[in-house]
């Protein structure tokens, strides 16, 4: 098991405003605002939007919370799996994931579709036909130079990203206002009114359902938000309240979009307007607006700037998740690594290949990307709303700086709405939006793909299958167990970790080289107190700090669950270790100490053993014990704990490639042992500065 690598916390609140509804908004509103008043009228589009945005607020809200409660990168990831499990966290973290490289294919199909607006010239050099729509050089040229640039952004980290993602926002707001101002300046409501309701798909109900189901594609973006958690550095309380906020920021968008539209043009114009060749309803209003076809360039060059805000934000939020699942060995490990620039970058690479890919296939697959993306989300969402009522009921002492008031009733309406919209895409009812056997396919061939890395992951990785899932931030806890002020100010900063064998008094040895020094030292008492904070029985916690696949069950609304708690204990020790060796001059005892704190200057790590004839006596002397018992205990402890420590680190206990000093107790003595290493300790780490100097001399 490696240690959690940390992401750069470079992200500001305005930074991830920017990113979620610049994902949300996108390029949707340019060409799709014409289907909607088409489809279901003025008012049948603003209730459609309404019921959309209200789904995915009270899901919003179900984030928010959990978002705030466990700050981890992976969002989807680390919720459900803390509610339900493995395999109901690896479900629902895949389906995200098809949210996110579906609709950033998506995003590399439409920007040469886009192109061609501005430039009718675009596409040269035909080379086949895909689902009736022709593929040339061109678009493939284009397509696959944004995809590489916008990974080399990624790739680049998080804060450049959100630079980029600040300045396209900025444009996109600009033309989305001139659209909204120039229409209600020379708009008129009687075009309003002539268009309050329309029934193109059978009755004026289900046109509107009709509409509401494209919602989730749309709104798709705030929950990239959790995904990049490590990375903000923002209050956890706001990071909740600015996800909300930038949902309502989306719903009043689109909003004011069919309402711009809709009050500048006449039902009959809208009708002519989307027969024409680009049926682009949105620029057509803006040019009348302004009277100025200029105005409508300028209108496209916003949506074009939409478009590279979402595929940024969802190639962001997919890497993210691929990045949290090789953390967990759910799939191959190495999309669980980050680069110099502490970003994931396999996570980003694999999905700007994706993106690369998809201009191959040209507009043909537009339709069938946006649905199959929507459908993961929505999956998602489910799972995520399940979970949230799921901790509610289990953990309901669980620390949450964001919490949702009312939150039985906000958890129950986000799973009824967001299990609603899932039905919708998959029963073939009149008003529903069920996918067609081609957006199957490609939900198909995603599911197989998944049970593909789960099979695999899990007869490769076996009992690590799963794990560093609750690597959670347990700073605040450890400020209430390190409360010693005894190194003095003119004492260098220092740790010693101290690996032993059972009965060779290193515990011992270990506490009087941190009494000599006025230092920390840190055994199992200690460390306890950091996983007692898990909220699970401590007598298995004890089992779990000693052996490894310790399981514990739990209740959710599937049945009873189990998990790996040893997992879970070795997580908060590594956290915990680190921050003990942060905060102050230290000893500390054993949990594989040697291999957490490996590479820093500051540390000086000793192995203690001794014969085992001694280390018998002395358990027998300790303990009371007869020398049949005691040698029955010492064998379990010492294979538990060769066991335990070749699992976290891959190497032998006494390897002495890992240790700066193994000595044996038994010639010395333990108290004349421990006086040996202090001067060993005083030398490196020179405390004893007039010692030094004497023998300088």
């Amino acid at each position: 098991m490696e240690q959690k690598a940390k992401f750069d916390k470079v992200m500001g609140g305005w930074d991830i405003l920017v990113i979620a509804f610049g994902a949300m908004i996108g390029w949707g509103w340019v060409i799709n605002s014409g289907d909607w008043i088409t489809t279901a009228g003025f008012m049948g589009s603003i209730l459609a939007m309404l019921i959309g945005g209200l789904m995915v607020i009270f899901v919003g809200l179900t984030y928010a919370e959990l978002t705030a409660a466990m700050p981890q990168c992976g969002g989807e990831h680390n919720f459900s799996y803390r509610a339900m499990g493995t395999t109901g966290s690896f479900i629902c973290t895949w389906m995200i994931i098809l949210g996110y490289v579906a609709t950033s294919a998506f995003e590399a199909t439409a920007l040469p579709t886009v192109i061609t607006y501005l430039f009718p010239n675009f596409n040269q050099v035909y080379l086949y036909s895909i689902a009736g729509k022709d593929i040339y050089l061109t678009t493939i040229l284009l397509g696959v130079t944004v995809a590489i640039f916008i990974t080399y952004i990624n790739i680049k980290g998080a804060k450049t990203a959100a630079i980029l993602q600040t300045v396209l926002t900025a444009i996109i707001a600009l033309a989305g206002i001139l659209l909204v101002v120039g229409s209600a300046i020379h708009g008129d409501i009687s075009n309003v009114s002539g268009q309050m309701w329309e029934a193109k798909n059978g009755s004026t109900l289900s046109s509107m359902f009709n509409v509401a189901c494209m919602t989730p594609f749309l709104f798709i973006g705030f929950d990239v938000i959790p995904q990049a958690a490590e990375e903000i550095n923002v209050e956890y309380k706001k990071i909740g309240r600015i996800m909300i906020f930038s949902i309502f920021l989306a719903v009043a968008w689109y909003l004011s979009i069919i309402f711009a539209v809709c009050y500048i043009m006449p039902q009959s114009a809208i009708a002519h307007e989307m027969t024409a060749q680009n049926g682009l309803v949105s620029v057509k209003a803006i040019e009348i607006a302004f009277r100025s076809p200029l105005m409508g360039k300028v209108l496209i060059i916003g949506g074009l700037c939409g478009i590279v805000t979402s595929w940024n934000s969802f190639l962001m939020g997919g890497s993210r998740a691929l990045y949290s699942m090789g953390e967990s060995l759910m799939i191959p490990e190495s999309f669980g690594k980050l680069g110099k620039n502490k970003t994931p970058v396999h996570a980003i690479i694999l999905c700007g290949i994706a993106c690369c890919i998809a201009p191959f296939f040209g507009r043909g697959v537009l339709v069938w990307l946006v649905d199959a993306a929507s459908f993961g989300c929505v999956i998602a969402y489910l799972f995520v709303s399940i979970s949230f009522c799921i901790l509610r009921k289990k953990e309901p002492e669980m620390k949450r700086p964001y919490k949702v008031k009312a939150g039985k009733i906000a958890g129950c309406l986000a799973v009824i709405m967001s299990g609603f919209m899932t039905l919708l895409y998959i029963v073939p009812v009149s008003f529903s939006a069920a996918l067609i056997w081609q957006e199957w396919v490609v939900v198909g061939t995603w599911v197989v793909l998944g049970m593909f890395f789960y099979l695999y992951s899990k007869n490769k990785y076996g009992t690590e299958f799963g794990r560093d899932i609750f690597t959670n931030d347990y700073s605040d806890i450890v400020e209430e167990v390190v409360v010693s002020d005894k190194v003095s100010a003119n004492t260098s900063h220092f740790v010693v970790t101290v690996g032993c064998e059972y009965g060779s008094g290193g515990p011992e040895i270990a506490k009087m080289i941190a009494d000599y020094f006025g230092i920390e030292y840190y055994d199992r008492d200690l460390v306890d107190k950091v996983v007692d904070r898990l909220g699970v029985d401590k007598g298995l916690v004890e089992a779990a700090d000693t052996k490894l696949g310790v399981r514990y069950g739990f209740d959710t609304s599937y049945g009873v669950r189990y998990a790996n708690l040893s997992n879970r204990v070795i997580s908060a020790q590594f956290q915990a270790i680190n921050d003990f060796a942060d905060k102050s001059s230290c000893v500390i005892v054993g949990r594989s100490s040697n291999y957490i704190l490996k590479g820093r200057e500051d540390v000086l790590n000793i192995f203690i053993y001794a014969p085992r004839e001694k280390e018998i006596e002395a358990i027998m002397k300790k303990k009371g014990i007869s020398k049949k018992q005691a040698n029955e205990e010492w064998e379990a402890f010492e294979k538990a704990q060769h066991a335990r420590h070749e699992y976290i680190t891959g190497t032998k206990r006494g390897d002495r490639h890992n240790r700066d000093i193994l000595i044996d107790s038994s010639l010395l003595g333990w108290e004349k042992t421990s006086r040996y290493i202090i001067e060993m300790i005083e030398y490196k780490f020179q405390q004893n500065e007039t010692k030094l100097i004497q023998e300088a001399v």
